[in-house]
């Protein structure tokens, strides 16, 4: 090569340098990063401010029920003191009122309140009577039930009696040798 081709060359890459540094980020980029990161602010802001608030609230209960717990002491009683009666002179009234009589509700005997609201049943479950349904059911199970008790013995044999296991032969394995001809190394596959 000579200098006029090495000096094109390097003019070409000094360029193409200048260009690229020279570029910027495409447009809106920076708007949607710096966006980004506005919105994580105002979340973790909120954030705190809920955990603020709620912390708050909770130092509030717990200082309202260490105030409604607190012992209280006792009023103290009240001095009595002797005092001379007072002189009232009463005039002459006219006719007497009659007095108030307080009416108070009536309740009804106890033991009466007490059978009105007690209607539970004696025994729990109540029983009923059979269903249509559970009396096919139940003639059903007995009729397989009588009807295998004869076409088997006892299935279930009585639990004092030994159960006795008959003796298990097992005959030996034998594995004869594989031929030469048939090692893997000679079939192809």
């Amino acid at each position: 090569m000579d200098d006029k081709q090495k000096q094109f060359v390097n003019e070409l890459v000094d360029a193409a340098l200048r260009n690229y540094s020279g570029a910027g980020p495409r447009p809106g980029l920076e708007t949607r990063i710096l966006a980004g990161v506005r919105v994580r602010q105002e979340a973790a802001r909120r954030r705190a401010a809920w955990l603020w608030s709620a912390s708050l609230a909770s130092l509030a209960l717990m200082v309202a029920l260490v105030v409604a717990r607190w012992p209280r002491p006792a009023p103290a009683p009240a001095p009595y003191a002797a005092k001379a009666p007072a002189r009232v002179s009463l005039a002459p009234a006219g006719p007497a009122a009659p007095p108030l009589l307080v009416v108070k509700p009536r309740r009804p005997p106890r033991s009466r309140v007490l059978s009105q609201r007690d209607t539970r049943p004696q025994q729990f479950p109540t029983p009923r009577p059979l269903s249509e349904q559970e009396k096919l059911l139940l003639a059903y199970v007995q009729a397989v039930k009588s009807s295998a008790g004869a076409a088997a013995p006892d299935a279930a044999p009585n639990p004092d009696e030994d159960v006795e296991i008959p003796a298990l032969s097992i005959t030996s394995i034998r594995i004869e040798p594989l031929a030469p001809s048939e090692t893997l190394g000679d079939k192809k596959w």
